[in-house]
């Protein structure tokens, strides 16, 4: 039977499939809204955290398990909950959820395999755009290859 943080990374990789993107880049969108109304009834927030709670939510219903990610949206809470409660390891794996830091401020994601060599490893997030600089950006849910291990924080929930 497939773990809650499997599960999770498969309805990711869905919403990614579906074609999940903000309009206007303004943190609101018809999937996206549902996305915030299920975390904390606020939109036009940074969704990056719930998006990745939602879909452990759904997971949790799809296997009829607990769901073991907190109610902990923004990544700098998430992060400081997940080093108080033991629950970072120092490499990725298949549905751990990471926070990365950056210049603009941190960011959360699911990791959807292990480290690459080079350093990187592959993932799918909600919040964030590829392929493109910042003014010409598509903020939406993405599959991407090309998070650096080193910049993040994983949190192993499962």
């Amino acid at each position: 039977m497939p773990t809650v943080a499997e599960v999770a990374i498969q309805i990711a990789l869905d919403e990614a499939k579906l074609g999940v993107f903000e309009t206007d880049n303004q943190n609101r969108g018809p999937r996206i809204d549902e996305y915030q109304i299920f975390a904390n009834h606020t939109l036009g927030e940074a969704w990056c955290g719930k998006f990745a709670c939602w879909c452990f939510a759904q997971a949790a219903l799809q296997i009829r398990g607990p769901n073991p990610f907190p109610r902990i949206f923004a990544a700098g809470a998430l992060e400081d909950w997940a080093r108080f409660n033991k629950k970072t390891v120092p490499e990725p794996g298949l549905g751990d959820v990471f926070v990365r830091a950056s210049k603009t401020g941190k960011h959360v994601g699911m990791a959807t395999g292990p480290k690459f060599p080079n350093g990187m490893f592959p993932s799918v997030e909600g919040n964030t755009w590829s392929h493109s600089d910042y003014e010409n950006r598509r903020e939406g849910v993405y599959v991407l290859k090309n998070e650096v291990a080193e910049r993040c924080t994983f949190i192993r929930l499962c």
